[in-house]
């Protein structure tokens, strides 16, 4: 049976048929991307959290920092849950001249001095000096967040500025709480109620907007 070859404008059809395919399909994501930038998203890292994906609505929400920069950075005490176990509720007290007192953020230490930062942006609402828990200062995010970082030492913000997420405020430092020199006890008020940090981290910052 003879082979049958195929006639000479067969193969150079092909090809245009290929290259308009292709152009074709840039042209398209070109335009989806120049109508909705959130249209494509990439997973990065970013001071240890996952830069989320799009949401439901096509947003992409900001990602929430950790309130430091650090290696070795532990927690040791975990925020006081009223609806967490016992054994839970027991490992988040903090013990103080002969008191147990519940924990109301959580508190960090480390071996090592480590940056403290902002989670998010905001303004420096106030800086005092606690007795027990040392320097101290106050961040209003919006109306209705309010992050306190306790325990510092050289403080790099002043009061009434205004600070964006991931800047320093200030480094790690020492409180009455704490055999460790490198604490940082960190708070968060959400519509004027304590919630659990390590909770707040993974939130959608949109609802906070």
């Amino acid at each position: 049976m003879k082979q049958r070859k195929l006639r000479g404008y067969v193969l150079p059809a092909l090809y245009v048929i290929i290259l308009m395919v292709v152009f074709g399909t840039v042209s398209l994501i070109s335009t989806l991307l120049k109508s909705n930038p959130n249209y494509l998203y990439s997973i990065g890292i970013l001071n240890n959290n996952t830069v989320p994906v799009v949401d439901v609505e096509g947003e992409v929400p900001s990602v929430i920092n950790k309130p430091y920069i650090g290696d070795n950075v532990e927690v040791a005490s975990n925020f006081y849950d009223i609806k967490s176990d016992a054994s839970l509720q027991e490992k988040a007290l903090i013990y103080y001249q002969n008191t147990y007192m519940k924990n109301t953020g959580v508190l960090y230490t480390s071996k090592n001095n480590f940056d403290v930062v902002m989670v998010l942006d905001g303004k420096i609402t106030n800086i005092k000096e606690d007795d027990i828990l040392g320097k101290v200062v106050e961040v209003e995010n919006n109306t209705d967040l309010k992050t306190i970082y306790y325990s510092l030492d050289n403080i790099q913000v002043k009061v009434g500025d205004t600070i964006g997420q991931g800047e320093i405020i200030g480094k790690s430092g020492a409180n009455k709480i704490s055999e460790l020199d490198n604490n940082l006890l960190f708070e968060v008020y959400y519509k004027g109620t304590l919630i659990n940090p390590e909770e707040f981290y993974k939130m959608n910052t949109n609802m906070f907007n």
